[in-house]
């Protein structure tokens, strides 16, 4: 790590560790689009986890940070004990800062939040084993319904316009007038599978007619934050509160499936296709564990539907606009995830009679 870098990071650390003589190692956890996480390592006790959230990319990372703690806590009122003993669920609680504090502002300004680390677990970057997307399904389902109880009004906004499809549109028409990229081959075929999701219906205008509540949602269901254990290989965590927010539940199974039934990731757009056993797998353990009308089994295609073409406008918009939301690791990589949204996209449209037929709905149009 570079002096600096280091030098704050240890700051970060003496906030949350009272005896940092305790502390035996810290080192980079994880490669996420967003925030730094480190994992801190103790001599004697269960390590934690400590992330500087990004204020580029979150307005107001107190808002974040306090958001998380006030999810915790109700996790943990909702299930009695950090471990559940009949699902094996472990909630990455949020801890505190040594003066009591749910955050610590370092001295240049950076917000960072603390939180315990799920030991024996592993995320996976596709569907490693057969039964991960039924474990993820009821996991969800179980967030689903712990959360259903809490107050949504209580938090703060963690991301203004995420999940806004419209939002999306018009940031993307805004970049096509005003990028100055290269129009190559993969660039039109993103820009014609864009034009047309532009007059999508959005999840909102599909649920107006009776189609589901609004409860606190997690925000960002990719496999990734999913936590499986090392060996059962049941599901046990879900993480990554940044974005947990008020929202329909479609929302959530959408942006799950589109992540999960989609094995080849997002590094390459070479045979993307939307696997529809793992689809069937996934709904299968979402509706194990949750109790599901007919208007709401109706919005899971359209769930995944409007995040697959949610995802595919912000890659294509942050491409044009040379990249500045998510992490690259050259110029082209934003284009490359948006032809992977769209070719998946192509995909599930092509299967829809059947994705219906899985979530036990009916098509409206």
């Amino acid at each position: 790590m570079a002096a600096d870098k280091s030098r704050q990071i240890n700051y970060a650390v003496a906030a949350f560790v009272a005896d940092i003589g305790a502390v035996r190692a810290v080192g980079s956890l994880g490669d996420g689009n967003i925030n730094d996480t480190f994992l801190v390592e103790f001599h004697d006790r269960p390590s934690v986890v400590l992330q500087r959230i990004n204020s580029t990319v979150f307005p107001d990372p107190r808002g974040v940070a306090a958001n998380s703690a006030r999810i915790s806590r109700h996790m943990a009122t909702e299930i009695g004990a950090e471990i559940i003993p009949d699902h094996g669920y472990r909630f990455p609680a949020v801890i505190s800062t040594v003066d009591g504090s749910d955050w610590f502002e370092d001295a240049d300004g950076e917000v960072w939040r603390g939180q315990r680390y799920v030991g024996n677990a592993v995320s996976y970057r596709h569907v490693a084993v057969d039964h991960a997307a039924f474990e993820a399904g009821r996991l969800l389902a179980y967030y689903h319904r712990k959360l259903a109880s809490f107050d949504h009004h209580a938090l703060s906004v963690p991301l203004p316009g995420f999940h806004d499809l419209q939002g999306y549109r018009a940031a993307y028409v805004e970049a096509v007038r005003m990028h100055k990229r290269e129009h190559t081959p993969a660039l039109a075929y993103c820009r014609d599978a864009a034009a047309r999701c532009l007059e999508l219906p959005t999840l909102p205008e599909r649920a107006a007619a009776g189609g589901g509540r609004v409860q606190v949602i997690h925000g960002d269901t990719k496999y990734d934050n999913f936590l499986f254990d090392a060996d059962s290989g049941r599901a046990v965590a879900l993480i990554d509160l940044d974005t947990t927010a008020p929202g329909l539940t479609a929302a959530d199974i959408g942006d799950c499936l589109r992540s999960f039934c989609n094995p080849g990731g997002e590094k390459s757009a070479q045979a993307v296709v939307f696997d529809i056993g793992i689809c069937r797998r996934l709904v299968a353990g979402y509706q194990s564990a949750a109790s599901m009308n007919s208007a709401e089994r109706n919005l899971i295609y359209h769930g995944v539907h409007v995040m697959t073409c949610e995802l595919g406008f912000r890659f294509l918009t942050d491409y044009l606009e040379n990249d500045r939301y998510f992490k690259v690791t050259d110029g082209e990589e934003n284009l490359r995830r948006a032809t992977v949204q769209f070719k998946l996209l192509e995909s599930i449209e092509a299967q829809r009679s059947t994705i219906e037929s899985i979530a036990g709905g009916a098509s409206n149009g």
